[in-house]
């Protein structure tokens, strides 16, 4: 399975639910998770939608969500 796949994956598993970035390095590969996303937007049309929180510690977690919806290519 690619990492391509295995992110895809995660995203319809937990449809709808914001994951963390962590999660995602783990499925997609640690220097390549966030091509992994950029991938499943353009070669599969996922609508996958993203936001940031700043934790008390002035750290930035990104969180990624998958809509569910496909985009019609």
């Amino acid at each position: 399975m690619t990492t391509l796949q295995r992110t895809a994956d995660l995203f319809r598993q937990r449809r709808r639910t914001w994951i963390p970035a962590p999660a995602l390095v783990k499925a997609g590969g640690l220097l390549a998770w966030r091509s992994r996303i950029s991938d499943l937007r353009l070669l599969l049309g996922m609508r996958i939608e993203n936001r940031q929180q700043r934790t008390k510690g002035g750290k930035v977690i990104s969180f990624y969500r998958y809509s569910g919806r496909t985009e019609i290519r």
